[in-house]
């Protein structure tokens, strides 16, 4: 590798853009289905997000087993209430606090189920990290945790299987006969103003005197915030992936963080007699330990997150998004030669020149790979290709008439 190249991937943007790109590729967007269209007024965009969210909860939630079932439910869930929150201004009050409150409904019968398997799961996770006492006392801690049972349409789980099914059902209806009272960006730039500022109050308390409940509560905010990111994403993919990618990453430490703290209260509360202090103290001291750089971590990833104002965050994403629409209206036509063999217009004025097409775009890909080439290489492929100029011939002289002069004999 050339001494130049080694200095440039040193360079801290080119660090720094490796790091963005290593954030998109472990937590970026899952699919482009879940964002508003830069051709579609937002009223028409957030009837369909809705109703395929809705249709892919209740496919999931018929098809799938009972721990997957529950899981794609609620994120299904968790996506509806991030739309309705980022319209909310657009919606009559009424309307939000009800439609809000039966998503929620919803999730919550859902949770119970959840929560055993995340507690089996952050216990397993634990163990990768434990020594070898730890691990005893987790093993025997697993013991104590009763996992969900499995297949949700066998026993009593049936009648809250067809539940479930109703209520998604009735949420299908109920958004359909909902009404938003603007059709443009001001549909969404309140909303999205609203959450982000949400976040940004409880970051500050973090950094304050971190809270348990706090904690949970500042996960909300981020999860909404990089939901919204996603619905809002058409405007420029490759600055909001990014964005994403770091709050998604934020949202998983402080959920890993609740679990932990979840695990902690059950060891020292149901699970205190059946441990002993030894074993006890052992799976405290891990927990606290694993909390402690989640919590480091958590709070420099917030701040890098929350950096921008809300008011100057509001602007900026609906700068982007004017350009992505305005854009979207006026697209680019192709260079391309008319059935009659003539130059197009729209090539003439892209090729001031009048060249035909097809030789402007082979000069410029030459060009192109000559940049890529070595000097060296590239000084002898122009010699090697440069015309030999022929010596122009020699000019005859003028005939001149010299005088002759006579000689005495």
């Amino acid at each position: 590798m050339y001494p130049c190249m080694v200095s440039l991937l040193r360079h801290p943007r080119h660090r720094q853009l490796r790091f963005e790109a290593r954030l998109v590729a472990q937590y970026g967007p899952q699919g482009t289905g879940f964002r508003f269209k830069k051709k579609e007024d937002f009223r028409t965009g957030f009837h369909r997000i809705a109703a395929e969210q809705v249709a892919r909860a209740l496919i999931e939630w018929e098809q799938a087993d009972n721990a997957v079932a529950v899981h794609e439910t609620r994120k299904c869930l968790k996506r509806l209430r991030s739309l309705l929150r980022l319209v909310r201004p657009a919606l009559a009050s009424r309307d939000f606090k009800k439609e809000n409150a039966r998503l929620r409904d919803i999730a919550r019968a859902l949770s119970a189920s959840r929560d055993t398997q995340v507690m089996l799961e952050t216990i397993a996770l634990l163990r990768t990290e434990a020594g070898s006492a730890e691990r005893s006392a987790l093993d025997l801690l697993r013991t104590q945790v009763t996992p969900a049972r499995a297949g949700k349409k066998s026993g009593d789980q049936a009648p809250t299987s067809a539940r479930i099914a109703t209520a998604l059902k009735d949420v299908s209806e109920h958004l359909k006969r909902l009404r938003l009272e603007a059709t443009n960006f001001d549909v969404v730039a309140p909303g999205f103003e609203r959450s982000y500022r949400k976040g940004r109050k409880a970051l500050a308390g973090m950094q304050a005197a971190y809270d348990e409940e706090a904690s949970h509560e500042w996960r909300k905010c981020v999860q909404a915030h990089w939901r919204q990111l996603s619905l809002l994403s058409a405007a420029w993919p490759e600055f909001f992936e990014t964005r994403i990618a770091l709050a998604r990453r934020l949202s998983d430490i402080l959920g890993q963080d609740h679990d932990l703290a979840v695990l902690y209260a059950y060891v020292l509360g149901p699970a205190r007699q059946v441990l002993g202090s030894k074993r006890m103290a052992a799976v405290t001291g891990l927990i606290e330990m694993r909390q402690a750089d989640l919590r480091r971590q958590a709070l420099h990833d917030g701040t890098v997150l929350y950096a921008d104002s809300p008011s100057g965050l509001r602007k900026r994403v609906r700068r982007y998004w004017d350009i992505a629409a305005k854009r979207s209206k006026s697209e680019l036509v192709p260079f391309r030669k008319s059935r009659t063999g003539k130059q197009s217009q729209q090539c003439k004025e892209f090729n001031p020149g009048g060249a035909p097409a097809e030789t402007h775009t082979k000069s410029r890909l030459g060009a192109r790979t000559q940049m890529r080439l070595p000097r060296k290489l590239v000084h002898r492929q122009t010699l090697a290709t440069k015309p030999t100029t022929k010596a122009a011939p020699a000019r005859k002289p003028k005939n001149v008439t010299v005088p002759q002069v006579k000689t005495k004999t």
